[in-house]
């Protein structure tokens, strides 16, 4: 993939600023695949919570060229964001030709044009003490080790391709995993503690976007039911437990035409897998992200645990808010590592 060029990624950048800003959970560079073929990526994903049952997912297309082809580009976005469900679709150009708002009107894609661009590259952006997205990735990289020790950048990656993938408990799940990985990490390796904590933020922000999302959801349920079924989806996935027993009952009943025990062997395999899965400390995550509190701050402390990922002069999250601990907290609990250990090893990256 042939890299853009510093004016593009300064202009993606000054994007993402304004729209941090205007108090957006912004995800820049994410890998968009389809059935395994990396297709695009998507210069900004936009996230933001309106409301208790509303919520909004855009894409923005950034091009700083000499010939934008600013038409084509609207083209491009309106399809993409329907293959990525997006409910609002942008177009920045330094196109400034009245046709192309008025074509993106007729499609109902927004377009920042020239003017809009200009006007925006003028702002002062010094008072954001933020990576770069290419600053990230070069500290990820800075871990000499890092492809042979679980591929940290590719895991940062394929969690970012999530957010394109879709909001749900399948994603989630991954998330969870990716965040277990990194804060193990940080308890094992010190040398990489800065490194590791930067991707634990940013894996576990991903997650509380989406458990925000799904939040939409369950916000009619009582308080029982919305954390039965949270912990029914951290369990079990999207499909719930009702499609793990299609599956299992699918893939057994092969099992009872080539077996000789047949009927008694599948039972068995059965039985052991749903105790594995009813085993999953899973009501530590339904009983925290069931709560009313914690749904009313979760989307703030995704937007403050980004924040904390990217941030140029790093602190850990012993400076955080109560609300953003908690959840570390919490994760912490359901994958059985030591709170102590966990801030311990947390703080060895100002050493």
């Amino acid at each position: 993939m042939v890299k853009k060029s510093n004016k593009g990624q300064e202009m993606e950048e000054s994007l993402r600023n304004y729209f941090l800003k205007a108090g957006y959970y912004v995800a820049r560079g994410v890998p968009f695949k389809y059935e395994g073929f990396d297709v695009t990526d998507i210069d900004l994903w936009l996230y933001s919570r309106t409301s208790p049952i509303a919520r909004n997912i855009s894409i923005v297309d950034i091009k700083n060229k000499k010939t934008p082809q600013a038409i084509e580009r609207i083209f491009w976005v309106k399809g993409l964001g329907k293959a990525v469900n997006a409910d609002n679709t942008t177009v920045a150009t330094t196109d400034r030709r009245k046709e192309v708002k008025d074509f993106g009107k007729e499609l109902g894609v927004v377009v920042l044009d020239g003017l809009f661009m200009s006007k925006l590259s003028k702002s002062p952006v010094s008072s954001f003490n933020r990576l770069t997205d290419e600053g990230f990735l070069d500290i990820i990289e800075s871990y000499s080790l890092g492809k042979l020790d679980g591929d940290w950048k590719g895991k940062i990656l394929n969690s970012k391709g999530l957010l394109a993938k879709g909001l749900t408990f399948d994603s989630c799940n991954q998330w969870i995993e990716v965040s277990k990985f990194f804060a193990e990490q940080i308890i094992t390796k010190p040398t990489q503690v800065d490194v590791a904590l930067r991707c634990f933020y940013l894996s576990l922000s991903f997650l509380a976007v989406g458990v925000d999302f799904m939040l939409k959801e369950l916000s009619f349920l009582d308080n029982k039911d919305r954390k039965e079924k949270l912990a029914e989806g951290f369990t079990y996935g999207t499909k719930g437990k009702d499609g793990l027993d299609k599956m299992l009952n699918l893939s057994l009943n092969l099992v009872e035409q080539f077996s000789s025990e047949g009927t008694s062997l599948s039972s068995q395999v059965k039985a052991e897998v749903i105790h594995q899965f009813d085993a999953l400390p899973t009501q530590i995550l339904g009983e925290y992200f069931g709560s009313n509190e914690v749904g009313k701050t979760l989307f703030e402390v995704a937007r403050e645990l980004e924040s904390l990922s990217m941030c140029i002069e790093f602190n850990d999250h012993a400076v955080a808010s109560i609300e953003l601990r908690s959840i570390i907290g919490c994760v912490l609990d359901f994958w059985s590592i030591s709170r102590k250990d966990f801030n311990d090893a947390s703080k060895m990256h100002n050493k």
